[in-house]
Formats: structure tokens, C-alpha cells, sequence
């Protein structure tokens, strides 16, 4: 802005200084409004005050809101519920054979390969039959040398027999004659042996199935040489029937004592992840196998397959079911184990002694709280089989505001997932909506004591 303009006095001619004029009025205006802009106005600084004050109180002072809390509901409805022993296993064939060689030689020749289906005495490979011939030879050439010995032995007999009849010879030449013709016979007895072993070996030359199947295995090539000794050899394996298969699974000794032969069996296989094949407890074999300081039992499984899908070798995941139901009402069992935060279940309507102080009843499959005792007698029902009792909580009200009922139950079978209801008070019907968990959207506490449980169908209210 301009300084304004300061006019000094003039003397004039008789030395007196004569008074300066008034500067004029846009002058005046302009030092007036200057001098105005540079005062404070009491009532910003006022304004200024209460909007700290506001702040303070906002960012400092002012209680954050209540999160919301989220309510999950799960649906009571009915079906299958079961209970087994999970195990894995591999599949192979019911009968296995395995072919060798007793005799050592060379393999002229292959007749069959992987996957060739066999009948019984087909043959399978040639070994070189050359030096069992030859062998076969010599024996047959001993043995109608050893023959020939007899013959002669035969007739030196006779003729000492009627020399000493005659009192011409002695009877120690007659005695040496008959054991000459002993020993021959003795002779041509064991050459005939060996000619027999022979044969034999020569025909061990013909490797040939013994059972009718499909030849899983070829261990051997063509010009390879097999030695026999103590172990037979092994040149084919051979799945006698792959129409039928078993499953050898490994079974927990924790486990083992709710296996029984005929108990059924769903298991899948890596191949078809999909599909449910399924088959029966044949046997249970007592013999243990510890691995690493566990001990397992084999349990045998047989199982159909008449399209030959399933294959030797495959890893099955099995699922021995030793308790089923079927058709029953059923309830998610993270409903059993809801616990209601403090205070939720005042806002939800829910009102009594009951609701003070909440407890949770560990269900079928739940480790981490002791189980209320239940029947209390002797001579009950194994533990596994008695009834559970539990507290859940049931959705009434119209959707806009919900409101929960308490349901006493007991359950019955359960297989981790879902829990039979046996009975209920007051009772529930399928369709009906009952609290899995509660939890605030404000901060990773939640609100019931464990995370939030999701299930399809779940509904969601805050």
C-alpha cells in the first residue's frame, strides 16, 4: 500500500510559515482503511478457541462408537451323519505271483510283456535250453549203460545159481555174484534219477504262468542272465484277478479297537478325486508294525472292480464307518460350542438365570473341555455312543430385528461336522436358524470365544 502524502510548509515572503491545506479525501480514506486492517477481531479469536476445543475433544476426549457385532446363523436341517476310522492304505491285487527261474541261464527269448494277459501254462520266456540238453544226453547214455550192467548182472546170477545148485561153486562166488547184480540194479536205479533231473531242468527252460492273470511286472530283457541260488530269481510278476482289489491301510493303535471285519468303507484315490469307491473290512491282521515309535495295524479291505479303473500301487485315503445314521435331524456342532459374550445375549432378548453365567458342553469330537456326565451307571453304553447335552440358540423375530431363544438339546451321533439331535426343548424344526458364532468387526477380538465358524447357507446379520 502507498505511504500517504505528507505536505510540508512553505514560508512565504515575509519570512512566516503559512499553514499546509487539509491532503484530500481519497487520501484520508485510504490511511483510515490501513490503519483498521491491522486490528484483531475479539470474535475470531473466540472462534478460534472453540474450534480447538471441539478438536481436542474429538481426537482426545471422545469415546470411539461400539463395533458392530456379526452374527452368523446355521440352518437346522436332516440327513446322513457317520462316524469312522480314517486311515490310508495302497491298493494291490487280491492273489500276486511272482515267476522265476529255479535254473541259471541265459533268456533266449521273451513271450510276454507288461500288461499281457496270461492263462495258466502259457509260456512266458525261453532260456537257453542248449547246455540242458546236452545235459539230458549224457544222462540218457548213462542210464542205458547202467541198463546194460543189469542185463549182465541179471545172467551172471543166473548161471552161478545153477552152479551152485550143482555144488560146482562155492557159496561166497554165488554171494559176490548176487551183489554185483544188486549194486547194477542200485546203479541204474540212480542214473535213472539223474536222467529224470534232467529232463527236469530242461524243462525249467520253459518259463510258463501259473495262474491265469495280467503280468503287472517284467523284471528281465531278452540275452539277460539269470543265476539261481538260495533266492528264486523273480522275472515276472503277475496280478491274478484285477476285477477285484484290496486295500492293505495302516490303522492307529488308538484306533484299531472300533475296526471290525465287515464294517463297510468309502475311500477315494488321488485318480479320481471326485468319486467315493466302496468296499469291506476282510481282515484285521494282529501283527503290529511300528514306524518311528507309532504302531499301526494292517486292515484289509476288498473292494469291486469290475472296469479295472482302480490300478496297483494307487494311495487311498479310507474312511471305515463304524457308526451311521441316516435321515435325522442334524445341527452344526459349532453351534454346540458357541459361548455367548458377555452382554450379547441381554441385547439379543434373551433373558433368565440361565443366560449369567454361559457353559459350553463339549460335544462328540471336542478334546478341549471335560464332558458333563450323562447316564452315570454302570454297565452303560460305551462312552462313545452316550448322549451329549448342549446349549444352543435359536433366531426368532422378524429379520429387522432378530431376536434368540435358548434350546436345551441332546445330541446324539456326531462326526465333527454335524450333530444328531435326539431331543430338544423347546423343539426344533429343520429350516430353523440357530447362532454358530458372534464376533465385532471393530478389531480382531471376537466376540465369542473362538473364530468365526463358516459354513455355506450361513446368514450374516449385524
Amino acid at each position: 500500500m502507498a505511504e500517504p502524502t505528507i505536505i510540508e510548509p512553505k514560508p512565504i515572503a515575509d519570512g512566516t510559515l503559512r499553514k499546509a491545506a487539509p491532503p484530500p479525501p481519497h487520501v484520508m480514506k485510504k490511511v483510515t482503511l490501513g490503519q483498521s486492517k491491522r486490528r484483531v477481531n475479539p470474535a475470531v479469536i473466540v472462534l478460534g478457541i472453540l474450534v480447538f476445543a471441539v478438536a481436542f475433544w474429538y481426537f482426545l476426549l471422545r469415546k470411539p462408537a461400539a463395533a458392530p457385532v456379526v452374527v452368523r446363523y446355521a440352518a437346522v436341517d436332516t440327513g446322513d451323519i457317520s462316524r469312522g476310522v480314517t486311515a490310508t492304505g495302497t491298493l494291490q491285487a487280491t492273489t500276486t505271483v511272482q515267476v522265476g527261474s529255479q535254473i541259471s541261464g541265459l533268456v533266449k527269448k521273451i513271450y510276454a510283456d507288461f500288461n499281457t494277459r496270461v492263462k495258466a501254462g502259457q509260456l512266458l520266456a525261453l532260456l537257453d535250453t542248449t547246455p540242458y540238453s546236452a545235459a539230458l544226453a549224457q544222462s540218457e547214455a548213462t542210464v542205458q549203460k547202467a541198463k546194460a550192467d543189469v542185463d549182465l548182472a541179471i545172467a551172471n546170477e543166473a548161471r552161478e545159481r545153477k552152479l551152485l545148485a550143482a555144488k560146482l561153486v562155492a557159496q561166497s562166488d554165488y554171494d559176490v555174484t548176487l551183489n554185483a547184480l544188486r549194486d547194477a540194479r542200485a546203479t541204474y536205479s540212480q542214473d535213472s534219477a539223474q536222467h529224470e533231473q534232467a529232463k527236469v531242468n530242461l524243462g525249467y527252460t520253459h518259463i510258463r504262468s501259473p495262474v491265469d492273470g495280467v503280468v503287472q511286472a517284467r523284471d528281465v530283457d531278452s540275452g539277460q542272465t539269470v543265476a539261481a541260488g538260495l533266492n528264486v530269481t523273480t522275472m515276472f510278476v503277475i496280478a491274478e484277478d484285477l476285477t477285484k482289489m484290496q486295500v492293505a491301510a495302516a490303522v492307529d493303535e488308538a484306533d484299531i479297537g472300533s475296526v471290525a471285519v465287515g464294517q463297510p468303507v468309502n475311500f477315494t484315490v488321488e485318480a479320481y478325486p471326485s468319486e467315493i469307491f466302496q468296499g469291506t473290512v476282510t481282515q484285521v491282521r494282529i501283527n503290529p508294525v511300528t514306524t518311528n515309535n507309532v504302531v499301526t495295524y494292517t486292515v484289509i479291505i476288498t473292494t469291486p472292480n469290475p472296469d479295472e479303473r482302480l490300478l496297483p500301487g494307487m494311495t487311498a485315503t479310507v474312511n471305515i464307518i463304524n457308526a451311521s445314521r441316516t435321515n435325522v435331524m442334524r445341527i452344526p456342532v459349532a453351534a454346540t460350542r458357541f459361548v455367548p459374550p458377555s452382554g450379547f445375549l441381554a441385547s439379543m432378548g434373551v433373558t433368565g438365570s440361565d443366560t449369567a453365567r454361559p457353559k459350553r458342553i463339549r460335544t462328540p469330537g471336542d478334546t478341549s473341555h471335560h464332558r458333563m456326565p450323562t447316564l452315570g451307571t454302570t454297565g452303560g453304553p460305551p462312552e462313545e455312543n452316550r448322549p451329549t447335552f448342549s446349549t444352543v440358540y435359536l433366531r426368532t423375530g422378524p429379520g429387522n430385528a432378530p431376536k434368540l431363544e435358548l434350546v436345551r438339546v441332546m445330541g446324539g451321533l456326531s462326526d465333527g461336522n454335524y450333530t444328531e439331535v435326539l431331543k430338544s426343548t423347546p423343539p426344533l424344526h429343520p429350516g430353523d436358524s440357530i447362532v454358530v458364532a458372534a464376533f465385532s468387526m471393530g478389531g480382531n477380538t471376537a466376540a465369542s470365544n473362538g473364530s468365526p465358524y463358516s459354513r455355506p447357507g450361513m446368514m450374516v446379520h449385524h
